[in-house]
């Protein structure tokens, strides 16, 4: 919790008028601890995920990367990192949604093996839809 000022700056920069409050944070960090992941270039957080596991699958709920350093593959190292533990756990898919116009996600989640499977009408806050993706984890 001593990060959460830098993370909110990142939560704000990359999702604007929908960011994620503190509490929902420190939410997070007390449900999913193992996964909620930290990205530092240097001493400087430029990024953070969050997975939440329910066997037998997980759920990615949010990723952002700090906008000086997007296009450097850290959303990818963070995703990779998680990949790892849960292999590590036994975990055998990951399940994300992303909105979608968001194409520099989707390819980020394409490259990594993801697969779309289907819509999620009025997903988000603001009634747009959301794409529900899916990658299988382990032995194929």
């Amino acid at each position: 919790m001593a990060d959460l000022q830098r993370i909110l700056q990142i939560e704000r920069e990359s999702f604007l008028a929908y960011a994620w409050p503190g509490d929902l944070f420190r939410h997070y960090a007390a449900a999913c601890p193992r996964l909620f992941l930290i990205a530092k270039v240097g001493r400087r957080i430029a990024g953070y995920s969050i997975t939440c596991v329910d066997r037998p699958g997980a759920e990615l709920v949010s990723i952002a990367v700090a906008s000086r350093y997007r296009g450097h593959g850290i959303a990818k190292r963070l995703l990779r990192s998680t990949l790892r533990k849960l292999e590590g756990a036994a975990v055998r898919t990951l399940w994300l949604t992303v909105r979608p116009k968001n194409g520099a996600a989707i390819r980020l989640y394409r490259g990594l093996g993801f697969v779309r499977r289907n819509t999620i009408h009025k997903y988000y806050e603001d009634g747009s839809d959301g794409l529900r993706m899916r990658l299988k984890i382990g032995p194929k």
